[in-house]
């Protein structure tokens, strides 16, 4: 009951003015349903900006995830291109192995014809590989059996066969060739060999060398002036082993070349102009040698040390020597 007395049962406004001061009298329940109203107001306005701020996040939001959508479609579309030019790289590439495997193949072809190799039932690889093999013991035949010239200058002045000897008079066979040069001329190993013989005279041939190579055949060096090797060493080919001198029987400063097959001479003309470009060519002008033979000896060897060499890993220089220096 007391509640309900000191409750107030109306509200009055005073508004004062020139005219007379006004009053403006509320009941309780307008001023209740004021302050209920207010109270809406307030709470949708409060609801409006959090739903308002709410929006604004989502829509930064959505314009983020907008943004990083479109970085992965330009990093796609970057990839993309980028694949492209590898797949026409690649195509490029391809089709230039293409082109060199073609080549290689002619080229292949081309060197097996020059050489009379059969080419029946085998791949490229085994083509190739056989090819190189024919390669390699052709290198081998010309870094062990004498070729080429011993003086690089100087012109032939004697050829092998009979002839008047130029200071007996008498007509005698010429086991060897005459290269008239100035004196102090380097002499050049034609070959691989072990040095057999140096001898120092002033009879007959003079100052003398004797080059062991391998399969038995020798090369000798007559009338030097000046040793460049003893003894027992080993020379590789194209090493120095001597200077052409006017040692012994002779009438002029020169070089008498020798080569010998288990002592028996031989014409050193066609050895001198062997090599790699006419490699066939000494095969007919000295028929009596055993070619074939020496071939199959040699690539055996070769077979044999690459097996080895296989089984123990790369070939190292100590190995790959011994291609060269086996005799």
């Amino acid at each position: 009951m007391v509640e309900d007395v000191m409750r107030p049962t109306h509200f009055t406004i005073m508004i004062p003015s020139n005219k007379g001061t006004r009053f403006f009298s509320f009941s309780g329940r307008t001023v209740t349903a004021v302050k209920y109203g207010v109270l809406c107001v307030v709470v949708l306005i409060t609801a409006l900006i959090v739903g308002v701020t709410k929006l604004v996040g989502d829509v930064a939001h959505s314009n983020q995830e907008k943004i990083n959508w479109m970085t992965k479609t330009r990093s796609l579309e970057s990839a993309l291109s980028l694949s492209h030019a590898t797949k026409d790289a690649l195509e490029t590439s391809l089709e230039k192995n293409e082109q060199a495997l073609d080549y290689v193949t002619d080229k292949v072809s081309s060197i097996e014809s020059a050489l009379a190799l059969s080419t029946e039932s085998f791949s490229l690889k085994d083509r190739v590989d056989n090819l190189a093999l024919r390669s390699a013991v052709r290198h081998q035949m010309m870094q062990r059996i004498p070729n080429g010239r011993p003086v690089k200058t100087g012109h032939l002045s004697s050829h092998y066969g009979y002839r008047i000897h130029p200071v007996t008079k008498s007509k005698a066979m010429h086991h060897g060739m005459d290269y008239a040069a100035n004196i102090g001329t380097p002499i050049y190993a034609p070959a691989d060999g072990v040095i057999e013989v140096v001898r120092k005279s002033n009879k007959g041939s003079g100052n003398f060398i004797r080059v062991a190579h391998s399969f038995g055949f020798t090369s000798s060096y007559s009338h030097l002036s000046v040793f460049k090797v003893k003894r027992g060493d080993y020379v590789k080919k194209g090493q120095l082993i001597g200077l052409t001198g006017n040692s012994g029987l002779s009438t002029g400063y020169h070089l008498h070349y020798e080569i010998r097959l288990v002592g028996r001479s031989l014409d050193p003309l066609p050895f001198t102009q062997w090599n790699m470009n006419n490699f066939d060519a000494i095969y007919k002008s000295n028929e009596d040698v055993q070619w074939d033979y020496l071939v199959n000896r040699i690539e055996n060897q070769m077979v044999t040390a690459l097996k080895l060499s296989s089984q123990r890993g790369p070939l190292s220089k100590d190995n790959s020597s011994l291609l060269v220096t086996s005799r």
